[in-house]
């Protein structure tokens, strides 16, 4: 009986199993990052929008956080795109690895100073260096990523137990 309902898929079949596959993608994608990778991005292409954020902005620590969130927004692609097998569980818990150390490089082990200079109004070559310690905070951001790391382990030996039980392996499209 099943060979007889088992058929060659043709492209229609295909179209209708990877097009709502790319859409959720391409959704989940934005919301985990593409939306910043637009703002970071969004004074190049208009310049008076970027003279505004670039005096608030440092500039060096724009290009880690451009790639932070591009990682998460490739990793979240690729979630999506390979849903229903084990490969999501994987990425996620690379995900979790990647923003540890980002996070900690970027934040320069959770103290971070930011240096800027007064307007000429207000006192003439006169700087001002804001000095951040969020060590702790960091720590518990840095703990939950450990958690979510062992959460996914334990969710994709879950999965593979269950296929075990039933059709190994699963059919890709």
């Amino acid at each position: 009986m099943d060979e007889i309902e088992e058929k060659e898929k043709t492209a229609k079949d295909w179209a209708r199993i990877i097009i709502p596959r790319v859409l959720r993608a391409i959704i989940w994608g934005i919301i985990m990052g593409g939306e910043m990778l637009i703002l970071l991005n969004f004074p190049q292409f208009i310049p008076q929008f970027g003279e505004g954020i670039m005096r608030y902005l440092p500039t060096s620590e724009m290009t880690g956080i451009s790639y932070f969130f591009l990682i998460f927004a490739g990793i979240e692609v690729a979630i999506q795109l390979l849903r229903e097998t084990v490969f999501p569980y994987a990425l996620s818990m690379a995900r979790s690895i990647i923003s540890i150390i980002l996070l900690i490089q970027i934040t320069n082990g959770g103290i971070m100073s930011f240096t800027t200079q007064l307007p000429t109004e207000m006192a003439a070559g006169t700087s001002v260096i804001l000095t951040l310690d969020f060590q702790p905070i960091l720590g518990v951001i840095l703990l939950l990523s450990l958690i979510s790391m062992i959460k996914n382990l334990l969710q994709a030996i879950d999965y593979l137990s269950q296929k075990e039980e039933t059709s190994f392996p699963p059919e890709l499209p």
